[in-house]
């Protein structure tokens, strides 16, 4: 069973590498998801569990790879807060993590951010996503799992404090915030597939547990 419903943006956390900085090209590298699993709250749905699915099958790439923005906290109504872009072509999905570069600005207002960030102090970084696709597994005795099957990362921000993982945009009341359909697939818990449990395993192997 299928149905479809309209969702405003998500925000997930990130990480810079700030080990990355390259002085001659002015970039930094970034870990933009790892699909780790994180508790949500919806009016519409209640309390879930959200994991991404992070398979060049489930992401789509094509905004980040066009130059999606890097902002200053997710602010994208004015030109000032643009801290760079992505660079074309550099994201990608490997081994369960979603990685991309960033070209940082050289503009003379922003030169006190972009220090903090070559020196690590800015760490911090949040990305901003949609959700196009959903299979939704119940679970006794547990939330209900939403696995994102098809989304799409379209900026990525620095912030001050990671993004709380059940934060997102406000769905009412902001005329700024655009909703887009996304289809919820209903599953037995039995029923993920087996990728997604390969998927599972990779990830547990390389964090060790």
């Amino acid at each position: 069973m299928s149905k479809t419903i309209l969702l405003p943006p998500m925000l997930r956390d990130a990480l810079v590498r700030a080990e990355s900085f390259d002085e001659e090209s002015n970039t930094v590298d970034v870990v933009f998801t790892t699909g780790a699993t994180v508790r949500r709250v919806s009016w519409r749905e209640g309390e879930f569990d959200e994991e991404l699915i992070v398979t060049p099958d489930a992401v789509r790439l094509d905004r980040l790879n066009t130059g999606a923005p890097f902002l200053d906290t997710h602010d994208g109504w004015s030109l000032r807060t643009v801290l760079g872009s992505v660079v074309k072509d550099s994201a990608r999905i490997a081994n369960g993590v979603g990685t991309a570069k960033i070209l940082l600005t050289r503009r003379q207002e922003a030169e006190g951010t972009i220090r903090d960030i070559r020196d690590g102090i800015i760490n911090n970084i949040s990305v901003g996503y949609r959700t196009h696709r959903v299979e939704i597994a119940e679970r006794d005795g547990q939330v209900p799992l939403h696995r994102a099957i098809d989304w799409e990362p379209y900026e990525i921000s620095a912030v001050p404090i990671p993004a709380d993982p059940g934060a997102h945009f406000r769905a009412g009341g902001d005329e700024h915030v655009t909703l887009q359909p996304c289809e919820f697939i209903s599953r037995d818990a039995g029923a993920l597939t087996r990728a997604a449990r390969a998927q599972i395993e990779m990830r547990n192997r390389r964090l060790g547990l």
